[in-house]
């Protein structure tokens, strides 16, 4: 039976149906470029735009707490970087001093097929029964990869690799989650609704949420977004898509009207390029 303290604080993650996630760990793991300079000012953005909850490690917390921010948030308890072996995830942090932060869940990043995975899968096991003994939700961030080196984004690479078999991979990520305890399921979007909600289908009705990735084009972003909602996600988790644009109050504000309103990306951009953007409506 799940525990009353998981619920309540899934609810605040995941308000209603669906949720709109803005990561902020990409820090730690590349270093303080572009949009991440300032990340406490990108979370008062994105907190006025309607986005739901963060994720990061702890130390974002405390300082947007600090500035007055009241928003939802998800410790990262995992942590790699480029400079050494960025698919090696290893434990920084644990689920009670999450709570004592007043954090609303915690995370754990596997990357399936990298050469670690065995000890990736031994944390997620471990923090998950953490997570049942202190009534706190657990987010794992699957991802299918291979050991690419150079970047951080080798799930590319899973992909190019595998072909047509992502979906399959993918959906294998998500059962792994779900069986070893997690809460919700952040993972890659696949391409298209229709194998993506073969992966939604393998979660046991636990909530699935999908990955950005690098910046693209508006259109683009909104479209997958609107696809992998279709698909039956329970919303995304977007951060390089977020915060490394020029207008992020925008962009949150139609990625909100897709994701909570399912309302059309094309509507949602001809609206705003019509009127100014703080009218640009999620129905919020």
């Amino acid at each position: 039976m799940t525990s009353n303290g998981k619920v309540v604080r899934l609810a605040r993650i995941i308000p209603g149906a669906r949720t709109l996630m803005v990561p902020f760990d990409d820090d730690l793991i590349n270093g303080p470029y572009g949009g991440l300079t300032d990340p406490v000012a990108r979370v008062h953005e994105v907190s006025r735009a309607g986005a739901d909850a963060v994720l990061g490690f702890p130390r974002l917390l405390t300082r947007y707490t600090e500035a007055g921010v009241r928003l939802p948030f998800v410790a990262n308890l995992t942590a790699s970087t480029v400079l050494g072996v960025h698919t090696r995830k290893v434990t920084v942090g644990s689920v009670e001093r999450a709570l004592r932060l007043g954090c609303d869940g915690v995370a754990v990043h596997v990357n399936v097929s990298d050469r670690q995975e065995p000890e990736m899968l031994a944390t997620l096991g471990r923090v998950a029964e953490e997570c049942e003994r202190w009534g706190m939700p657990l987010l794992a961030i699957m991802y299918p990869r291979r050991d690419q080196g150079g970047t951080d984004d080798n799930y590319v690479e899973a992909k190019k690799y595998d072909g047509g078999r992502y979906a399959d991979l993918v959906r294998h990520c998500v059962r792994i989650a779900v069986e070893l305890g997690a809460d919700v399921v952040k993972t890659q979007y696949t391409g298209d609704a229709e194998s993506f909600a073969s992966v939604t289908a393998a979660s046991m009705g636990v909530p699935v949420v999908v990955a950005g990735g690098p910046r693209t084009a508006i259109r683009e972003a909104l479209h997958n977004a609107h696809g992998a909602i279709v698909g039956g996600a329970a919303g995304v988790c977007f951060g390089r898509q977020t915060y490394n644009r020029t207008d992020i109050p925008t962009f949150v504000r139609m990625l909100s009207a897709v994701v909570h309103d399912d309302r059309a990306p094309d509507d949602v951009l001809n609206e705003s390029a019509a009127q100014p953007a703080a009218t640009v409506s999620s129905g919020r």
